[in-house]
């Protein structure tokens, strides 16, 4: 592939159809859209052979490369004059003359503006609100133009389509917000120093154990390895053992963000200011993702590190299991010591090092045993 044929696609890629913005322009509707402004069609092929390097446009064939820019510039892909000289140089092609500049740049621009301008204000929020470029800004105007004047209403119930369109909360999404607040509940007493007596030390503290077995378990069952393309490749890989492999995964990741977070809540306390809630949500927020990424990088270290996933290569740290347990009861039992600064540094410093540990010892990569 040559650096013109890489910056092509690349560009294209950045492009959006105008028949459907949520879509990417394919080399098929490049083509067709260069037929529009030259009237010669080129077929996704022959887009595909100049991105490919298989083939190339002649230098003497000028209306086809400003055809191509002009193109790429009004579906959004290229953006700058700077960016559409560097795409020609890339080719060894001159770069854009005035002339060849005012008909990409400017007429385009002086073309989208009898769109523009009557709408400004909505233009505005949609670009400041909906967060949409000039670009899709201007595919919806066009879209909006066909119908009775005004064409305002047309164009805000466009942009709130989009926005709805980019901003739809899918049920895994509710369901991972749900784990969240599962989470905050379960997790966040157990920060919340001091404890006004023993029996709230030990609400909070059953709370927190029950979190670390619940939800590194709830974040394992998204985590789909049955259907995964990557397992499904794999030969001689238990099913079951991934599974536990994957829990054991988000075990160790929810536990370190925990305990990442921790001692940034006993500092809180021992400087004596006020419980801060910013801490309670990255500590659950950052749980749950190390959780999530854990669960997926365990099962695939271990199965590259030995080429097989079995108890005997990482069933000791499933330990990790009885961490939350452990921690607690020491937590509770020893509650007094974390109330002394120095002794309490410690104490954390000694729980992180161990889990770090675990978590570490995982990712190291031994040379394969197939």
């Amino acid at each position: 592939m040559t650096k013109f044929g890489e910056e092509l696609r690349r560009f294209r890629q950045l492009s959006t159809d105008p028949r459907d913005m949520q879509r990417m322009l394919t080399q098929q509707r490049l083509g067709e859209l260069l037929q529009t402004e030259l009237g010669v069609g080129f077929s996704g092929a022959a887009i595909s052979d100049w991105e490919r390097g298989v083939s190339r446009i002649h230098a003497d064939q000028r209306l086809v490369l400003v055809s191509l820019v002009k193109v790429l510039y009004q579906q959004g892909g290229l953006k700058t004059l700077m960016q559409a000289n560097q795409f020609l140089e890339a080719g060894n092609y001159r770069s854009l003359n005035s002339d060849e500049t005012q008909k990409i740049f400017v007429e385009s621009h002086i073309q989208d503006s009898s769109f523009s301008y009557p709408n400004q204000l909505v233009g505005f929020l949609a670009r400041s609100a909906f967060f949409l470029t000039d670009n899709e800004v201007d595919v919806l105007y066009k879209r909006a133009e066909d119908g009775p004047p005004p064409s305002w209403p047309r164009v805000l119930a466009a942009f709130i389509r989009l926005a709805f369109d980019r901003w739809s909360i899918s049920m895994t999404t509710m369901v991972w917000i749900w784990v969240w607040l599962f989470a905050w509940w379960l997790i966040t007493p157990s920060l919340r120093w001091p404890f006004s007596d023993r029996d709230s030390a030990f609400m909070a503290i059953s709370m927190y154990v029950g979190g670390t077995l619940a939800v590194p378990l709830l974040v394992g069952l998204f985590i789909d390895t049955k259907d995964n393309e990557y397992w499904k490749q794999q030969n001689g890989v238990d099913s079951f053992l991934l599974r536990l492999y994957t829990y054991q995964g988000a075990g160790i990741g929810f536990n370190l963000g925990y305990f990442f977070i921790f001692p940034f809540s006993l500092a809180r306390y021992y400087l004596h200011l006020q419980s801060a809630v910013w801490v309670e949500i990255v500590a659950v927020t950052l749980g749950l993702v190390l959780s999530n990424m854990a669960a997926r990088v365990v099962p695939y270290n271990l199965w590259r590190a030995y080429g097989r996933l079995t108890l005997a290569d990482g069933g000791i740290f499933f330990v990790v299991a009885l961490l939350g347990p452990m921690w607690g009861f020491f937590f509770l039992e020893y509650y007094t010591i974390l109330l002394t600064p120095v002794l309490g540094a410690l104490v954390i410093l000694l729980a992180i090092t161990i889990v770090v540990i675990i978590a570490t010892r995982h990712s190291k990569i031994k040379p394969d045993k197939k």
